[in-house]
């Protein structure tokens, strides 16, 4: 699903994600009940499942709003990034476990935590301490994606050891049934929930957030299934209260891990042609808010700039030196909002790029000659090369545009 999400629109996406999490969220306490009913340790009334649920909102959410306080309190304090940074992995665990022992839901407690974090961040957290994070996170994201694949593949064999030939094929028939029925189900509270508020909601604005049907069946193909199911399956008990086995706990294992194979089977095979089908109109939001926003801030700059030279005591040199570079950074973003894309601003800018990448490259394989000629030690190296790393990244990725 990630893979595509570039092709679909950002509120598609953003719907998708936090659909995910309410259900996993409500899916952990329905489990939960369903396995102490088993195991003798739940009675089912509705006065004791309302207050589980009330306990696992709301307990949950308390306990985001404690961890993200905690959070933030201590990222203001750390100034070694590696700390910082230490603090930042550890929260959401510190969280879901907190709310797990007082029998809340875990999952609220990490994303009410991680919202909270997210809106404060950008005016709490340092630039090197985020720079060390962004470097960090796409390659932990991918291990844990795949040892999750590698966890379905253990636990298959697991439950294939423990089941009988009949067994087996029960098994193969429940994944193909509970496959359809999970897309079905989907698809039928999609296309049932949207018209029923139509009819309900007659508003102008409740239609500008209408969509198309072919979007919503893109929706519907388009359901996470995943490491919290697996998770879910493979935290059955072993045992009853009485000491016996848990009934059916390899065959639980065996099917869920089957239907999220055939959940990334199916996805990999029809979402792209689905996607294409459904004609999606291309998202320009992202590009036009981030035009408004480099414009909005570079402006400010320039605005501020005597103000602040002024209290810096710089030099007139400097502020005008400063002003040109901002004068073009801005004409170059403008060009680029426009989608003029022979604007002499951009040609400037790419020109100047071009220069700049070039000269890197000559310093660094000054840098490695200094080295290899043992005039400089590989401290003095790895210094340097990170310094022209930073530069090069940035400026092959846009950011230093002028």
């Amino acid at each position: 699903m990630s893979a595509l999400a570039g092709s679909l629109p950002r509120r598609q996406i953003t719907v998708l994600r936090a659909e995910s999490l309410v259900n996993d969220g409500t899916a952990l306490v329905v489990y939960g009940l369903a396995v102490g009913i088993t195991v003798g340790e739940e009675h089912l009334t509705l006065p004791h499942v309302g207050a589980l649920f009330l306990l696992a909102y709301g307990g949950g959410a308390a306990v985001g709003v404690a961890v993200a306080w905690v959070n933030m309190n201590l990222r203001r304090r750390l100034d070694d990034p590696l700390l910082g940074n230490l603090v930042m992995i550890l929260a959401p665990f510190t969280a879901y476990l907190l709310a797990e022992q007082i029998h809340a839901s875990g999952v609220l407690a990490v994303v009410v935590s991680g919202l909270i974090m997210a809106q404060v961040a950008p005016s709490l957290i340092r630039a090197d301490h985020r720079r060390q994070a962004l470097a960090f996170w796409p390659l932990a994201t991918f291990i844990i994606n795949g040892a999750l694949f590698v966890l379905v593949g253990v636990e298959l064999q697991y439950a294939l050891r423990h089941l009988s030939r009949s067994d087996l094929r029960d098994a193969l028939i429940a994944i193909g049934a509970v496959s359809v029925v999970l897309v079905a189900v989907r698809f039928a509270f999609l296309f049932s929930s949207a018209y029923l508020i139509r009819a309900i909601d007659r508003r102008p604005e409740q239609r500008l957030r209408r969509m198309s049907d072919r979007a919503r069946v893109v929706s519907g193909l388009a359901g996470f299934r995943g490491a919290v199911s697996l998770a879910v399956a493979l935290s059955v008990p072993e045992n009853l209260d009485s000491g016996e086995p848990f009934p059916g706990r390899a065959f639980i294992v065996f099917v869920t891990s089957g239907v999220i194979v055939v959940t990334l089977v199916v996805q990999g095979l029809l979402l792209p042609g689905v996607v294409r089908w459904a004609r999606l109109p291309r998202d320009t939001s992202v590009d036009e808010e981030q035009v408004l926003a480099e414009t909005a801030a570079t402006e400010e700059a320039i605005k501020a700039l005597p103000r602040l030279a002024a209290e810096q005591g710089t030099t007139p040199k400097v502020v005008e030196w400063l002003r040109q570079e901002y004068e073009a950074n801005l004409a170059t973003v403008r060009a680029r909002g426009a989608g003029t894309d022979d604007d002499p601003a951009l040609l400037h800018n790419h020109h100047y790029t071009e220069l700049r990448l070039a000269l890197i490259a000559t310093k660094r394989a000054t840098v490695v000659r200094l080295r290899d000629e043992s005039q400089i030690d590989d401290t003095v190296l790895r210094r340097l090369q990170a310094a022209l790393d930073n530069e090069e990244v940035r400026l092959a990725g846009g950011e230093q545009v002028e």
